[in-house]
């Protein structure tokens, strides 16, 4: 039985790894994120919402650029810019999830307000999520750019909230 979960845990791995299977024929690119271009303001073009709260000293900037819906998942991409507010140490690694030494997007999460669902990130292996991964602390004023994988929602809702750690919820996000 171990060897079987150990081999489809593999398998998973590797088709998220290489981008097959969970995205169909619309391969985002295997994790490839999109190259992006900031404004005169520091905050990068193209979001669809951004959000400003203060946490810890820093005002943490988020911008979403697209929660897109491929054959058997959805993938947030998103852009995070903390900016010292009397604090001048870069933002923690694990601000959205990890740990301390090695960060990694898991901690963001969907809610379905009008299915009253929450969907949390795809697991990947024994402890990974399907997201940005292996990160150290964020530079300030500077946009780190993050993904993460969610199942579909079984209702397929057009809009849902994105709640990220130490940001909040951001809702009305739309699915494309």
């Amino acid at each position: 039985m171990r060897r079987a979960l150990r081999t489809g845990s593999l398998l998973l791995a590797g088709l998220l790894l290489t981008g097959c299977s969970l995205f169909g024929g619309e391969d985002p690119g295997g994790g490839a994120l999109p190259k992006i271009e900031t404004d005169a303001k520091g905050n990068v073009k193209g979001a669809v919402t951004a959000v400003d709260r203060l946490w810890g000293g820093y005002e943490v900037h988020v911008d979403i650029l697209s929660l897109r819906k491929y054959d058997k998942a959805l993938r947030l991409v998103f852009a995070v810019i903390p900016r010292a507010k009397g604090n001048n140490d870069e933002f923690p690694a694990d601000a959205f999830g990890g740990s301390f030494n090695n960060g990694n997007a898991g901690g963001v999460g969907l809610v379905d307000t009008e299915g009253l669902r929450a969907y949390q990130p795809m697991v990947v292996g024994k402890d990974g999520c399907a997201c940005s991964s292996g990160l150290g602390k964020y530079p300030l004023d500077t946009p780190t750019l993050l993904y993460v994988d969610f199942p579909v929602p079984p209702a397929e809702p057009d809009r849902l909230t994105v709640v990220i750690p130490k940001v909040g919820p951001i809702p009305g996000v739309k699915v494309s």
